[in-house]
C-alpha cells in the first residue's frame, strides 16, 4: 500500500501542476498535454516488458527498480528547464517507473501469496494505496501548489522514494524472495502458448476493448479534470476548496469502491459486474457535462470513484482465469498497452479539443460514451463466458 500511494505521487502532482507547468514552458494545454499522453502510450509500451521481467525475475524485483527509477527522475525534474528534457523524464522514465510499481507487478505478487477465494480482496486492499494518495496527497498537491514550486515538490518526491520506498520494498525482497524455475523458459510451454494467436480471439478483443474504456476515463481524470474544475470556477473564492474536497471525495470513494468489488467478486458474475460499473462511470460523466456546481463535482467523484479500481480488478482476475499464471503477466501486459493507447489518445486529442472549442464539453461527453462501448464489451464478454465449458477460452 506504502508503494501504490507514493506511486499515485507520479500522476498526482502533475495533475496539480498541469497549468503550471504549460505556463513555464510556455505552451498550449494541447501542447503540453503531449507530456502526458507520452507518459500514458509508454506505461502501455512498457507493460508487456514489465510483464516479461516479472515472470522472469520477480514481482518485488521489478517493483524494487521502478522505485529507484521514479527516485532518480524526480530528482531530475526538480533541475530541468528544458521542455524536451521534461518530456524524455516524464513521457517515458516516470512511466517505465509507475509501470513497475503498480498493476502488472502487484498482480502477479498477489497471484502467488494469496488464495483463489481472496485474491480479489487482496487486489482491492494493496492497491487502494493509490486511492488514499487520492484522499490525501492530491489535496496536498492543491495546498501546495498556492505557495510551492514545482522543482520542490519533486525534490520532496524524490527523497520520498529513496527515504521511505525503496528501504520497504528491499525488505519486501527478503520475505518473499525470487525462486525462478530451472526449467524457465521451458521450450514446449512457449509452443503450448502460442501469444499472438490469443491477441486475435474474442476473449483478449474483448477484455482491450472494456478496458480501452478504463484507459480513457482514468486518462480523463489525471490531466483534464482539474483544469475542468479550475476553468469553471475560475474567480470563485471557494475553488481551491471545492477542488480539494472532490478529488479527496474521489480517492474516499475509490478506497471504499474496491473492497466492495473485492466481495462482490466471491459470488457474482466478473464480466456482468465489469459492464455494471461501467455504465455507472458513463452515467457519473454526465453530471459534469455543463455543471458547475459542488453537488454535482462531489455527486461524480463519488459515483466515478466507486467504479475507479473495480474495472482493474476484474480485468486482472479475468485475465488470470483465461490463460492461468504462466502466461498472466505477458497478456495483462498486452491488455495494459491497449489500455495505455486509450490513455495517449484521451491526454493528447483532449488537450487539442480543448484549444479548439474552449471547452472540456466534448471530451467530457466523448469519454462518456466509450464507457458504455465498453458497458456493450463486458455483456458480450458474459455471453460469450457463458457458452464455454471450462473457465479457460480456448
Amino acid at each position: 500500500m506504502l508503494v501504490t500511494f507514493l506511486a499515485s505521487a507520479i500522476k498526482g502532482s502533475y495533475q496539480v501542476y498541469f497549468l503550471d507547468l504549460a505556463n513555464s514552458f510556455g505552451m498550449g494545454r494541447g501542447n503540453f498535454a503531449l507530456t502526458g499522453a507520452i507518459f500514458g502510450l509508454s506505461i502501455g509500451l512498457v507493460s508487456p516488458v514489465v510483464g516479461w521481467v516479472c515472470d522472469r525475475y520477480g514481482a518485488v524485483n521489478t517493483i524494487l527498480s521502478g522505485a529507484v527509477a521514479a527516485s532518480f527522475v524526480f530528482l531530475a525534474l526538480a533541475m530541468t528547464q528544458s521542455y524536451w528534457l521534461f518530456l524524455i523524464l516524464y513521457g517515458f522514465m516516470a512511466a517505465y517507473a509507475f509501470a513497475a510499481m503498480t498493476f502488472v507487478p502487484l498482480g502477479l505478487l498477489i497471484d502467488k501469496i494469496f488464495s483463489e477465494q481472496n485474491k480479489g480482496m487482496a487486489f482491492a486492499a494493496i492497491t487502494n494505496g493509490t486511492a488514499i494518495g487520492f484522499m490525501v496527497l492530491s489535496p496536498l498537491w492543491v495546498w501546495l501548489n498556492e505557495f510551492v514550486s514545482w522543482s520542490q515538490v519533486s525534490l520532496g518526491i524524490s527523497a520520498a522514494f529513496v527515504l521511505l520506498v525503496i528501504p520497504c520494498v528491499i525488505w519486501l525482497s527478503q520475505v518473499f524472495p525470487h525462486k525462478p524455475s530451472p526449467e524457465y523458459p521451458p521450450k514446449s510451454e512457449v509452443q503450448e502458448y502460442p501469444l499472438i494467436q490469443e491477441l486475435t480471439k474474442a476473449p483478449f478483443l474483448l477484455l482491450a476493448i472494456s478496458f480501452a474504456g478504463c484507459g480513457v476515463s482514468m486518462a480523463y481524470i489525471d490531466v483534464h479534470l482539474v483544469p475542468l474544475i479550475q476553468d469553471r470556477l475560475a474567480g470563485v473564492e471557494t475553488q481551491t476548496q471545492i477542488l480539494a474536497t472532490t478529488l479527496s471525495s474521489l480517492g474516499a470513494a475509490e478506497l471504499l469502491g474496491a473492497f466492495i468489488v473485492g466481495w462482490i467478486l466471491r459470488f457474482s458474475k466478473p464480466a456482468l459486474l465489469l459492464a455494471a460499473l461501467y455504465g455507472v462511470r458513463g452515467l457519473s460523466l454526465l453530471l459534469i457535462l455543463n455543471s458547475s456546481t459542488l453537488v454535482n463535482f462531489l455527486s461524480f467523484s463519488i459515483l466515478f470513484g466507486l467504479t475507479y479500481m473495480g474495472t482493474v480488478i476484474i480485468t486482472s482476475l479475468m485475465c488470470l482465469q483465461i490463460y492461468g499464471e504462466k502466461i498472466k503477466g505477458k497478456m495483462f501486459g498486452f491488455l495494459f498497452l491497449i489500455h495505455q493507447l486509450a490513455v495517449f489518445a484521451t491526454v493528447w486529442l483532449g488537450g487539442i479539443a480543448f484549444d479548439m472549442t474552449q471547452s472540456y464539453q466534448l471530451v467530457t461527453l466523448g469519454v462518456s460514451s466509450f464507457c458504455f462501448a465498453s458497458v456493450i464489451a463486458g455483456l458480450i464478454l458474459h455471453w460469450v463466458f457463458q457458452q464455454t465449458e471450462s473457465p479457460k477460452w480456448n
